[in-house]
């Protein structure tokens, strides 16, 4: 019985997260959307809503931190691989951006949370830098990671945002080559 249950439980919050999903993509923020419009585009009961969450802003909460979750897998899993470089790694993190469309068309281009970007960047691009493995003078170090963290993330949120137009492997170019270029101004050589 016990498994009915939890089988049952899950399905009804991944009705409710993927109902979420949809009217986010329609409205764009959360603050516009009703628990009474969740459940009718889950097709659940408001009593489902509220036996697992007190309001739609929880249910987002919960949808972006599973994202994060499982983008910092990811990104693990690639880095573990050490001979992979830098610019295959940035690759792999493109890909899986293109392969997980929707959770993050929704969240970093319709809904434009700027608290979920904020996340994004700090737990996601860090990583990518961290690749970059550069020596930076520690008195720039949070500048350049700004620049960089902001920079990678707006060119990112407008690939998205085209609908995918350019090659993967073209904009991780066009990344390294932005990135570099302010980096050699500095004088600073990343380690490709």
């Amino acid at each position: 019985m016990n498994t009915k249950n939890n089988q049952r439980t899950r399905l009804s919050k991944i009705l409710l997260k993927n109902a979420l999903m949809d009217l986010l993509g329609e409205k764009g923020s959360v603050t516009k959307i009703s628990v009474r419009e969740l459940c009718e585009h889950a097709d659940l009961n408001r009593s489902t809503f509220y036996a697992h969450y007190s309001e739609p802003k929880e249910l987002l909460e919960e949808v972006e931190n599973e994202l994060l979750e499982a983008t910092q897998d990811h990104l693990k899993k690639i880095g573990a691989e050490n001979d992979l470089g830098a610019h295959r790694y940035i690759l792999s993190f493109l890909m899986y951006i293109k392969e997980n469309d929707k959770p993050f068309r929704t969240l970093l281009v319709d809904s434009a949370d700027p608290a979920f970007r904020s996340k994004f960047m700090q737990q996601s691009i860090i990583q990518f830098i961290e690749n970059l493995d550069m020596v930076l003078p520690k008195e720039l170090e949070q500048y350049i990671y700004s620049y960089i963290l902001n920079g990678s993330t707006g060119v990112i949120i407008q690939w998205i945002r085209s609908d995918y137009c350019v090659d993967e492997g073209v904009l991780v170019d066009l990344l390294f080559s932005i990135n570099q270029s302010a980096l050699v101004n500095l004088d600073i050589k990343p380690r490709i």
